[in-house]
């Protein structure tokens, strides 16, 4: 117990002693580390000699930590008095990846092959996950929310990738001594920051050289991008989605969506919400705020939508401005890329907005997931 103690307060002075300044370098204790990630203010990556520090914040609980994990090479020994953590050793071999998102960005990082399990098979669209489930080198665990133990033990992944959700744990899974990678990228609130989280699944797998040249390349295209909306006078007022089971469910006011949709040079009617996740309201709170909206992005799923199923599925939909205006765009996310393309390039689907709400401004007018629904 003393020596437990002891540990204790050994590693809370370590974290005191770990400090960042200006020229990006940090310290714990005598060792001198630098520090990678700069956008993304839930993630904190910093790289020592004998192995790299990651920090994952609790998008909840400000100034609570949610996950902190200890890579190390798996070719070098453990080294002397590591910092606590969960230790895993990469580059890691084999994964149970719970999203698409997260298995489009290890695809373009080039390590698709460490992927040997995933969850909810009907959403990934990539070649190498559909093959590898007919040859069964990747396993199919079932439903993320509640995905098969026994199926998960059978594979025995080094490390299971999700995605965390206020007030909730992962179940079982936790039982099972599999270090669980908190991926909270999605409750980021700026797109380059949640894009900047490449840089962990690009340490996970041995491709960090990779992952932030492709991090870089996407800042300098988002920020150009940006700049060349934002010299619009105009700014049209954009909504998204619709009403699903009486929710409807809008990003919030400090949400990565929202900072797009500014980007984008537009308006957004919850811009002075504070939250970061979704906002969950009734119809008529939306249409008192947003019915004269000039823009509606919808995301569907296998639904090719015309305006007559928009009504049918709820109409007090035909009610909103942009119904008759012809300002409703829809992303058939069953037949684009979208998921697995915008969450670590946001500048694809920042070219799609600025491209609809200003046209001509942009010399390259491709638009990759929307289209005008009529």
């Amino acid at each position: 117990m003393k020596q437990l103690l002891f540990s204790f307060l050994l590693f809370s002075y370590l974290l005191g002693l770990q400090s960042c300044n200006n020229n990006g370098t940090a310290s714990i204790g005598n060792r001198e580390g630098d520090t990678i990630t700069t956008t993304a203010s839930l993630l904190s990556i910093v790289e020592y000699d004998e192995f790299t520090i990651v920090t994952i914040q609790d998008p909840w609980n400000k100034g609570a930590v949610m996950g902190r994990y200890i890579l190390v090479p798996d070719n070098t020994d453990l080294p002397d008095n590591l910092p606590q953590g969960i230790v895993i050793k990469t580059p890691v071999s084999s994964s149970l990846v719970y999203s698409s998102v997260h298995a489009g960005a290890i695809n373009e990082l080039g390590a698709i092959d460490r992927i040997s399990a995933i969850c909810d098979a009907q959403y990934y669209k990539l070649p190498k996950i559909t093959a590898g489930l007919k040859s069964g080198k990747v396993i199919d665990v079932g439903a993320s929310m509640s995905p098969s133990i026994e199926r998960i033990i059978d594979h025995e992944p080094q490390i299971i990738l999700t995605s965390p959700f206020q007030n909730a744990g992962h179940g079982a899974i936790e039982q099972l001594g599999i270090p669980i990678v908190e991926c909270a990228d999605y409750m980021e609130s700026s797109p380059l920051g949640r894009a900047e989280w490449i840089k962990l699944l690009g340490r996970l797998y041995g491709k960090a050289q990779v992952a932030d040249s492709i991090y870089n390349v996407v800042e300098l295209r988002y920020n150009s991008l940006r700049d060349s909306a934002l010299q619009c006078k105009d700014r049209p007022t954009v909504i998204s989605e619709m009403v699903t089971d009486g929710v409807w469910y809008l990003p919030g006011g400090r949400s990565y969506m929202a900072q797009i949709f500014y980007d984008a040079a537009a308006s957004y009617p919850w811009a002075d919400d504070t939250s970061t996740g979704s906002l969950q309201l009734d119809f008529a709170s939306v249409y008192d705020r947003a019915h004269d909206a000039d823009f509606w992005f919808i995301k569907t799923f296998n639904n090719d939508m015309t305006l007559a199923n928009l009504q049918e599925d709820y109409p007090l939909h035909a009610r909103m401005s942009a119904f008759s205006n012809g300002g409703v765009y829809a992303c058939n996310t069953a037949k684009t890329t979208f998921f697995e393309d915008f969450p670590f390039h946001p500048e694809l689907l920042l070219r799609d907005f600025i491209n609809i709400i200003h046209p001509g401004v942009l010399s390259d007018t491709t638009i990759n997931y929307y289209r005008q629904v009529k």
